[in-house]
């Protein structure tokens, strides 16, 4: 549907375009360089915090990496994961080894909670709140051959720990497995580490471990649980070893830190109000200056159309009398400008329509619609050539049931078709039971050998539609189209189309021959071939010209024929 807009605001619309269009661009300008250049200090920024944190998080595992190979340097330790249970002086040097664990150089501090110290016989010493260690913890550090084995399952924020074990060997002899030492570390240290006073609260932070598991996570705005902010521990760790070890994602900022001597990545998301915030204060401040800029080119505006088009609406005021054929209005002439060679002109052609509406336009219309009635005229016995040629050979052939089948079918389009009418517009559930005739008899004539399809929208019942278009374009895919076929399709649907109605009559039969049409329905000849399909067309024409018309054309081996006509409720 087109927009009318008046010359008003036409005006109004340009003044407005030419004035704020410069402020436009450099809005838009420096709005992106704003942006451009507050993404990559946000992202330097946080890189520099995630490095800074994940730094501090080394120190924590490294000083219990560093504890966890203590035993091997002390001498009273080693001997006693080195001694037999069997030597007399066994008591002692287990004693002497307790002595030493309790005084060892590790505190809360540094985050370690407890340690134990257990021989390959399974006989153990401990300090704080150390954990056994178990047939698992034995059988992962085996397997780590000495490397530390990390225990996560017991890890939350709050009172939660981290277990480390570790297989111990004789620094003289590398083959030989002395014992193992398991260490208690505290998650709530870990936080402290991680997120020192939790002062940001816009950054939740995470560790993930190599088979992308969080042993641990500050994660206060719950951004994990949402799959937009789900990462892989192959992403992070890729992340972590770019240049600028952070990105923008969806307004949000993506940090992370590989740990070193762990296999963790540290990573941290910001709020997507971050960003946000940096631009709406920018925003706000050059939408202020914006609005009231058109504000002020508004009110020029709106007082320059005003003296323009003041005089301009006066005369369209007169006009409106016209377009509801009211010839006889003059509009006075005053002054010579350029309103007033307007107005003449508007008087000269009232006069001239006037003449033309009494004299011409009413003409045509009442030749138009004898043309219409004569079109109609033809079609009646047209088709009831067409049908009795059918029952003549129906009933030589003896079948009395299917001429009897017939006969009342063709009754009932008769007495549709002959039916007084006002104009040649009927309904289109009249038009519906017209085909429906026609369709049960060409049933009986061809049996199975042709498969009619009918599909229509039930709420175009009610429309008004041009009479008989439906019958005639049946007809012809089956004269034309389906002659001689033994397993032919005839689709009728019918269906709506924005302010239109469309009918599509398809049939797989003989392609149509474009051109052919083309001349039948342009050319001059008078011939009875294709007489349905010029008729259908130049009805449309004088009824409807475009953009309601009869299209024609080949898809998917079936030939098509498509007619468009408005829809009408009721008729006129």
């Amino acid at each position: 549907m087109q927009i009318k807009i008046t010359m008003r605001k036409k005006m109004i619309l340009f003044f407005l375009f030419l004035v704020t269009i410069p402020i436009v661009i450099i809005y838009l300008v420096v709005s992106s360089l704003f942006i451009k250049n507050a993404k990559n200090d946000l992202i330097n920024i946080y890189a520099a915090n995630i490095r800074e944190v994940g730094k501090n998080a080394d120190i924590y595992f490294n000083n219990a990496l560093d504890v966890s190979i203590y035993p091997l340097m002390d001498s009273n330790l080693k001997a006693f994961l080195s001694a037999s249970a069997d030597d007399p002086d066994y008591a002692r040097i287990k004693k002497n080894a307790n002595d030493i664990l309790m005084s060892m150089p590790y505190g809360y501090s540094t985050g370690i909670y407890g340690i134990r110290l257990t021989t390959m016989n399974l006989d153990s010493i401990s300090t704080g709140s150390a954990a056994a260690v178990t047939a698992a913890d034995r059988t992962a550090a085996d397997m780590l051959n000495s490397k530390p084995y990390w225990d996560y399952s017991d890890s939350n924020p709050k009172n939660g720990h981290i277990y480390m074990t570790r297989l111990l060997k004789n620094t003289i002899d590398m083959s030989e497995h002395i014992g193992y030492i398991k260490l208690s570390l505290s998650c709530t240290k870990l936080m402290d580490y991680i997120q020192p006073n939790q002062s940001d609260e816009r950054v939740s932070y995470f560790l993930l471990t190599s088979d992308d598991t969080y042993p641990l996570e500050a994660d206060e705005n719950h951004y994990r649980a949402s799959d937009e902010h789900h990462y892989t521990y192959t992403e992070l760790y890729t992340l972590a070893h770019t240049p600028v070890n952070s990105q923008l994602i969806n307004d949000s900022i993506i940090s992370a830190y590989a740990l070193d001597r762990t296999d963790l990545v540290l990573y941290s998301i910001t709020r997507s109000d971050v960003l946000k915030a940096t631009k709406n204060s920018f925003f706000t401040t050059i939408s202020v200056v914006l609005v009231m800029v058109l504000f002020f080119c508004i009110i020029l505006a709106v007082t320059f159309s005003e003296i323009i088009t003041k005089p301009l609406r006066t005369l369209g005021n007169h006009m409106t009398s016209i377009s509801n054929e009211d010839f006889t209005v003059r509009y006075p002439v005053k002054g010579s400008d350029e309103i007033a060679v307007l107005t003449g002109r508007f008087n000269d052609m009232a006069e001239k329509l006037e003449f033309l509406y009494s004299e011409v336009y009413m003409g045509e219309l009442k030749l138009k619609q004898s043309q219409l009635n004569m079109l109609q005229t033809q079609i009646n016995p047209h088709f009831l050539f067409n049908t009795l040629d059918t029952i003549y050979w129906m009933a030589k052939m003896g079948e009395s049931d299917q001429v009897t089948a017939m006969v009342s079918n063709m009754s009932k389009m008769m007495r549709l078709t002959l039916a007084p009418k006002t104009n040649d517009k009927i309904l289109l559930s009249q038009e519906l039971d017209h085909l429906a005739c026609y369709i049960d008899i060409q049933k009986v004539r061809y049996g199975k050998k042709i498969d009619f399809q009918l599909s229509c929208d039930e709420n175009l019942r009610g429309q008004y539609v041009l009479s008989f278009l439906l019958q005639p374009l049946v007809e012809n895919a089956l004269v034309h189209g389906l002659n001689n076929c033994l397993d032919g399709i005839v689709r009728i649907r019918i269906y709506g189309d924005g302010e239109n109605i469309i009918y599509e009559v398809s049939n797989n039969g003989i392609p149509i021959d474009i051109d052919g049409i083309n001349n039948l329905i342009h050319g001059n000849s008078q011939e009875l071939k294709g007489f349905a399909i010029r008729n259908i067309n130049e009805r449309l024409r004088l009824k409807y010209s475009n953009p309601c018309r009869l299209e024609y054309f080949v898809k998917q081996e079936f030939s098509i024929f498509k007619i468009t006509q408005p829809k009408e409720n009721t008729d006129d």
